[in-house]
């Protein structure tokens, strides 16, 4: 293989690297869309919040604010 045909086939290659990270930038948003709405429980109806003082979600991976907890001051 030519050095001019290395640099055609990687011509190649990162427009199709190109168009497979927009697919999956795209894959992300719809994910992210529909976690915006996550009730942070499983299917099962039991509560996926994880961890101690700072809780997350272990669905949509957002922290869970504590019930007293104030959100300002």
């Amino acid at each position: 293989m030519t050095q001019s045909e290395r640099l055609a086939r990687r011509t190649e290659l990162r427009v199709e690297i190109a168009k497979h990270e927009a697919a999956l930038a795209a894959l992300r948003a719809d994910e992210a869309r529909l976690l915006e709405d996550c009730d942070h429980t499983y299917a099962d109806g039991r509560s996926a919040g994880v961890g101690g003082a700072v809780r997350v979600c272990a669905v949509c991976g957002h922290v869970l604010k504590h019930r007293d907890e104030k959100l300002w001051g």
